[in-house]
């Protein structure tokens, strides 16, 4: 009778036990050891690593709607100088349902992901993605995320900030911004085309030579007037084992009275064959124009990769990709560059990468 008395409150509890959300675990481990030539004294060694180890944590509950809550907290762990501590790389909570998906919270922004990945893969994505005035995370975003139409979609970001008053500092959550993008699947053929501004700051990485350094102190005030733009359009496209894309990219630094743009493109193509794949590409960062007077401070890029497939998750890479300059003394700073304009940098890079 006990046992039965036992078993009979055992079978009630599992049965009027509250249902938690569903929680899942994922990320990916990545190590890379590279050797880069001509560095600037600030990076040490010219023979370094990085490992990168991203931990996500998300979340999902089904509402009684037929709607869904999810959220995200994600950190870099092993890495230093970005999206190392929790939510320091995402911490969003969003609903999704047959009408998109909304977020809120920090945030990739939609331009830097896709000027990441897929146009910058295959060793392409230190310019594509990291160069240039496109911002790559904001922490006071809303993004809207459309279903599906006939091929398309869009996205929509607005970074709320504040009236900044001239107070702001770069990065900061005072300075309001918009990233708008549109993206298209058609078969093998895809298209993607973005816009991202950031008001009352000049962000990302900055030619550091505009017009010499008392312009450029200026021209990294924040403040009322200042902004950063970037708009940018790309195409991908697959046949057979082939699969090529090519990106055009524009960014416009602006300040009371100043104005720099510059330009910039890829293209790049990857066949694979079994377990392996090879991959070139070349891109070219153009001279800029700065307040009407071009300047001489264009970079390029040839890159290529080989792949090969270690398991299901589990991949290994050898990376290498050659920098030329212009002339001009000061310019863009790429891959730990030590800034000479004689001086053109290699780096070659072994790795894995793993996804759980």
């Amino acid at each position: 009778m006990f046992k039965r008395v036992l078993m009979a409150v055992a079978v009630a509890a599992a049965v009027s036990a509250p249902a938690f959300a569903e929680v899942s675990i994922n990320g990916s481990a990545e190590m890379d050891l590279f050797v880069r030539t001509n560095q600037a004294a600030a990076q040490g060694t010219t023979l370094a690593e990085e490992i990168a180890i991203v931990v996500n944590v998300d979340g999902k509950d089904k509402l009684d709607n037929g709607d869904t809550l999810k959220w995200r907290l994600a950190q870099k762990v092993a890495t230093d100088w970005r999206y190392d501590g929790w939510g320091g790389r995402e911490a969003w909570i969003g609903y999704a349902g047959s009408w998109g998906e909304l977020r809120f919270g920090t945030q990739f922004t939609n331009a830097y992901l896709t000027l990441d990945w897929p146009y910058g893969s295959k060793a392409q994505g230190n310019l594509s993605a990291d160069f240039g005035a496109v911002n790559d995370k904001w922490k006071d975003a809303i993004t809207y995320f459309s279903p599906d139409f006939g091929g398309f979609n869009f996205t929509a970001q607005y970074k709320i900030g504040a009236d900044t008053a001239g107070t702001a500092t770069a990065g900061s959550t005072l300075t309001n911004g918009y990233d708008i993008g549109v993206n298209g699947a058609f078969g093998p053929v895809a298209v993607n085309a973005g816009w991202q501004r950031q008001n009352d700051a000049v962000f990302g990485q900055f030619p550091v030579g505009a017009g010499g350094s008392g312009d450029v102190t200026k021209f990294r005030a924040v403040g009322d007037g200042a902004s950063s733009d970037v708009y940018f359009v790309g195409a991908r496209g697959s046949i057979g084992d082939f699969s090529l894309k090519a990106l055009y990219k524009n960014n416009t630094w602006k300040d009371v009275g100043q104005k720099l743009e510059v330009n910039q493109y890829l293209v790049g193509g990857t066949y694979s064959m079994g377990k392996n794949a090879f991959s070139l590409g070349w891109q070219e960062v153009l001279d800029g124009k700065f307040n009407g007077k071009d300047m001489d401070n264009s970079v390029k890029q040839i890159s290529a990769q080989w792949d090969y497939s270690l398991s299901k998750n589990t991949g290994a890479f050898l990376q290498a990709r050659y920098h030329m300059y212009g002339t001009d003394t000061q310019l863009f700073k790429v891959d730990g560059s030590s800034g000479y304009k004689t001086d053109d940098t290699l780096r070659v890079l072994v790795g894995t990468w793993t996804g759980f």
